[in-house]
């Protein structure tokens, strides 16, 4: 698949995981003059934002952005497989891909909106692959929050970066 088709794909999630947080269309008219988008979005928006935004400088300075989640979160890769706690997917959804890193994966935000408990995060990653070539994917998670921590994830991302990544470099041993 061509780069540019894999990238319509993420613009396709990013627009989909908006219209997961916008509700059913009966949501989207807003009642009794309430913007569905405030200027400066509730405190637990803004809490919310900010643990996500804490996450991504940890993350790209050589911690992991994952210590948000919470033990029993469940996490889903659309398209791919559910994880029903963070070990569960530290171990088997994100080392199959850090493992085959020789540098850690730096996030750079794109987008980031949230309403009420949940935040959606548009990024890109890169990083250095264990035989020298880049990695790079485009990733959208739509993350549920509860008290600090997520809870609930729907991670959109491009599988075939994945794929080729793990087809083309061995785990280490």
């Amino acid at each position: 698949m061509e780069q540019r088709s894999r990238r319509g794909f993420v613009t396709l999630a990013a627009a989909t995981g908006g219209l997961l947080v916008a509700g059913t269309p009966a949501e989207a008219i807003p009642r009794h003059g309430r913007s569905l988008v405030t200027p400066h979005g509730s405190d637990r928006e803004r809490v919310n934002k900010a643990i996500v935004r804490r996450a991504f400088t940890r993350q790209n300075s050589g911690g992991s952005f994952y210590e948000i989640l919470d033990e029993h979160v469940v996490w889903t890769v659309v398209n791919g497989r559910t994880y029903d706690s963070r070990q569960e997917f530290l171990e088997e959804g994100s080392a199959p891909i850090l493992t085959r890193l020789a540098t850690y994966l730096h996030m750079t935000p794109q987008d980031l909106w949230a309403d009420g408990d949940t935040v959606v995060a548009r990024f890109e990653g890169d990083a250095t692959a264990l035989d020298g070539l880049p990695y790079h994917n485009e990733y959208c998670w739509v993350l549920t929050f509860r008290r600090d921590a997520v809870v609930r994830a729907h991670a959109y991302l491009d599988m075939v970066a994945v794929t080729e990544l793990i087809e083309r470099v061995e785990a280490p041993r």
